[in-house]
């Protein structure tokens, strides 16, 4: 359901006039599914912050709370480096 009181996207500052009803979130419908569709490839592709998102939380679902976090600070989820 569109929010009237949001003048602009959030993601790519066009007005209300120029791209319709905003999100809840605050994004047009045009920055909403290239955010979708962002997301998704990034989960199939297994890279990007949607990934990472995504392989936390599955992790968090088996392991303990405390266990989940110090495999987050010792950087266990961080995105592989390339050897140059």
């Amino acid at each position: 359901m569109p929010r009237a009181d949001y003048v602009t996207c959030k993601s790519c500052d066009r007005s209300v006039e120029e791209c319709g009803p905003l999100s809840h979130q605050r994004l047009c419908a045009d920055c909403a599914i290239f955010l979708v569709a962002e997301n998704a490839a990034g989960i199939a592709l297994k890279q990007g912050p949607a990934y990472q998102r995504w392989r936390l939380g599955m992790v968090a679902r088996v392991l303990p709370r405390e266990l989940v976090a110090e495999l987050f600070n010792a950087g266990a989820f961080a995105e592989p480096r390339d050897a140059a």
